[in-house]
């Protein structure tokens, strides 16, 4: 495998973890807000405020502190990291 495809594949799998925790809140949030609205009881709202506002939090505070944006990659050969080409120091 080539490098290009490993970055691929770790950015579609970082990208499938943030979809399916920040989705099912959001989902489970809008079914109890509309069964709240279709007028199976109004306590569905509070379900909703725990369940969207609550658990999306959190798992966004997860996700923000478990992905690794920052962490060293694999280089293929003949490949430049992005601070290779910016100077570490002002050359005089």
């Amino acid at each position: 495998m080539s490098g290009m495809t490993l970055h691929a594949d770790a950015a579609a799998q970082e990208l499938r973890r943030w979809l399916i925790a920040l989705g099912i809140p959001m989902i489970a949030a809008c079914a109890f807000t509309a069964a709240a609205l279709a007028g199976l009881g109004a306590w569905l709202l509070g379900a909703a405020i725990v369940v969207g506002p609550g658990i999306g939090g959190i798992a966004l505070i997860w996700l923000a502190l478990s992905s690794d944006t920052n962490g060293a990659t694999t280089m293929a050969a003949g490949e430049l990291h992005a601070s290779a080409l910016v100077p570490a120091e002002p050359t005089v």
